[in-house]
């Protein structure tokens, strides 16, 4: 964009090219007093045919077209010319539809963040959709998105900025096309030393001048007819609501003219070119050096085929994508000059004749030409990328680079990480770390899952600093994805599933509670690797009903913990002493007589638990010492009610929901509803912390009809 002094204001003037299949088209323009200046124009040719269908396949032979306009209107306007806006045609476009709703906070206004956080979501879900359908959306830029329509609460809105409510809604077409395609296209103007100021597509271009904003009320289908494709964008209730594309356009007719007058290609479009300004007859020579004096009536009657062939496929393509035959078809474009073309797509619409308009300059309001001659349909799309680029003026293009790769994101709004990865094609549950696989085994005939190693999770980095998908970026930040790296296995001993240190003093003498495990009915060592589908038998003293039912002990005999009566049901600490109470008030003689005899039989006992378990060579019963140090709980596992099912969680500090989804087959990447969490009943954050106990839900809410 070039600063301008007319009139005591300042203005900014935009240059913009329409790179066709058989010309460039270049405009220099402003906005003044609200009033559109056409400023100067050119119009160049290609010497070969660089171009078929809309792509580019000679770089070099466009690139040299475009400094021809360059430097022709740099000449006119006295100053050098930096930044472009160019627009590409909807060569293999694939656009995808969807809609997306969010719970708010009722009680504060809807703020811009919010908003482009749904519309970065809605165009993931977009994304993701279509990957579902075909892995070659990978290869494809997302070239920009249109809001069809807003909602809150269900009610429609133009915008949701401001306001308050419960759900808010977004209605979303996005568009995407090859990288070759946009790749191309930039490499045509900056190898010229041009930058791209704005980007649009062909059918956005055409419909912005073609179909002013008070039009969009009606059904309106827009057909660009160039020489490689025909591009069409349908309006509906003051909005477009499709995108669609077809190659059949006017390098069939010409194609079609070669054939049957034995011509090369060049004078075969000479010939069209003829037919369409209306010439009654044509004098010609084909490749033998035979002259032919050809009416135009003749002409058409024999490509009468190929115009029914691209009328019909236009016609096809507005049906699918609308429905039904719009109120009104506009033809823009050098292709929709082909006499009997509009008739033919009227007959395969059934609308009126009247019903389907060429549309030129004459229909545009509040704009004026200054030194440019054209004036037919072929100068509306070029117009329409002058329109759209002033109109975003200071919003048009932000060049960021993800893994060392330049990138270039259209600027309409604020843009975040997540607008970056998208147009890469990179897909964020590439960031969420996974557990490695898990495995099941039975524990006393209770089915327990023994989760996976967690996943390293993926990193984002801005600038060096640890970013998120929803940093806000802007020009020239230096954007780092690292993918998350997925868990392991789990390689657990029965050492590590059951704590074999753990124990308690047993009047005096050190007890294990974890007494014996047998895996498959085979005793087990504490190295032995659990492994899937093991049944594993262990004999834990937990309670003290474990301690009396081990020990024998009657239950006339009391014993004491730490010196305190305790229930039966009382779990064991690490470290507990537990003694045979030795005196009772009121006791005879004959009572103490008995606890004595239990308290004897209590330690034999305990020796030969101790033999016992220095002959299986188990750790040892008896700890030394410095090795009586407060122990870890027997089970590290978390507890919990999910979803109605009782569910173990490895042991962690500070365990939250975030965590939980490593664990549980929830897949937040595919939308069905809203997503609601609660913790005890109570709604819950992703940070909330999850105690042993608690009671988790987490599900998808039915969508709100519409």
């Amino acid at each position: 964009m070039v600063r301008i002094e007319a009139a005591g204001s300042y203005m900014q003037r935009v240059f913009a090219v329409d790179i066709g299949t058989r010309s460039v088209i270049g405009l220099t323009g402003y906005y003044e007093d609200g009033s559109l200046i056409i400023e100067h124009g050119e119009v160049e040719y290609h010497k070969d045919r660089v171009m078929i269908d809309g792509q580019i396949h000679d770089i070099e032979g466009v690139t040299e077209s475009i400094k021809v306009i360059k430097e022709k209107l740099e000449t006119k306007c006295g100053q050098r010319l930096t930044d472009v806006a160019i627009a590409a045609a909807g060569r293999s476009l694939i656009t995808g539809r969807a809609e997306l709703e969010q719970e708010i906070d009722h009680n504060k206004p809807i703020e811009k963040h919010i908003v482009d956080a749904l519309e970065s979501e809605c165009l993931n879900l977009i994304y993701n959709q279509l990957l579902e359908q075909s892995q070659d959306i990978k290869d494809y830029f997302c070239i920009g998105h249109t809001v069809v329509h807003y909602y809150i609460n269900d009610a429609m809105m133009l915008s949701l900025i401001g306001h308050r409510g419960r759900t808010i809604k977004v209605d979303l077409i996005a568009t995407f096309l090859p990288r070759t395609v946009v790749e191309s296209l930039y490499a045509s103007v900056s190898n010229i030393g041009l930058n791209v100021s704005y980007l649009t597509l062909e059918p956005i271009a055409a419909i912005e001048a073609a179909v002013p904003a008070n039009m969009r009320l009606l059904n309106i289908a827009l057909v660009d007819i160039g020489a490689g494709t025909s591009d069409i964008a349908i309006t509906k209730d003051g909005t477009v609501v499709a995108y669609a594309m077809t190659s059949t356009a006017g390098d069939e007719v010409t194609e079609a003219i070669a054939q049957a007058y034995l011509l090369d290609f060049d004078s075969a479009e000479a010939l069209k070119c003829k037919l369409n300004q209306g010439a009654e007859q044509h004098t010609f020579t084909d490749i033998i050096g035979l002259q032919h004096t050809v009416a135009s009536e003749e002409i058409l009657d024999t490509i009468q085929e190929v115009i029914e062939l691209i009328a019909k496929n236009i016609a096809d393509n507005i049906l699918e994508r609308n429905n039904k035959a719009p109120s009104a078809v506009f033809l823009t474009g050098g292709g929709s000059k082909l006499p009997r073309l509009s008739q033919a797509i009227a007959s395969y619409l059934q609308l009126p004749v009247g019903r389907v308009a060429t549309r030129d300059l004459a229909t545009i309001p509040k704009m004026t030409i200054r030194h440019f001659e054209m004036n037919g349909p072929e100068v509306m799309t070029p117009i329409g990328i002058l329109i759209k680029a002033a109109a975003h003026l200071g919003k048009d293009f932000v060049e960021v680079t993800v893994n060392g790769d330049r990138v270039k994101l259209i600027n309409t709004k604020a843009l975040q990480v997540i607008d970056a990865l998208m147009l890469i094609g990179f897909n964020p549950q590439q960031l969420i770390a996974r557990a490695g696989q898990s495995m099941e085994i039975t524990i006393n005939g209770r089915t327990r899952t023994i989760f996976g190693e967690p996943g390293q999770p993926g990193e984002i980095c801005v600038n060096n600093q640890l970013a998120s998908i929803s940093t806000p970026i802007k020009l020239h930040d230096d954007i780092t994805i690292t993918p998350a790296i997925p868990g392991k296995p789990k390689e657990l001993t029965v050492g590590q599933l059951f704590d074999m240190n753990a124990g308690f003093y047993w009047n005096e003498q050190w007890v294990q509670t974890t007494q014996s495990v047998t895996i498959n009915g085979t005793p087990a060592a504490d190295d032995r690797l659990i492994t899937a589908d093991d049944s594993v038998t262990v004999l834990q003293l937990v309670t003290l009903t474990d301690v009396y039912r081990h020990f024998n002990i009657p239950p006339t005999v009391r014993v004491l913990v730490n010196g305190l009566a305790m229930e039966m049901q009382y779990r064991i600490q690490p470290r507990d002493s537990i003694t045979v109470e030795r005196e009772v008030a009121g006791e005879d003689e004959d009572e103490v007589e008995v606890k004595d005899e239990v308290k004897a039989v209590v330690k034999d006992e305990v020796k030969a638990v101790v033999a016992i378990t220095a002959v299986n060579e188990q750790s040892p019963a008896v700890v030394p010492e410095e090795q009586h140090q407060p122990q870890s709980p027997t089970e590290p596992f978390i507890h919990i009610t999910y979803n109605g099912g009782p569910l173990s969680l490895p042991y962690r500090e500070g365990f939250t929901f975030i965590h939980l989804f490593d664990y549980i087959d929830f897949d937040r990447t595919q939308v069905h509803g809203s997503l609601r969490m609660t913790l005890n009943g109570e709604p819950a954050a992703y940070y909330e912390k999850i105690q042993d106990g608690d009671a988790v839900i987490i599900e998808w809410t039915a969508k709100r009809e519409t």
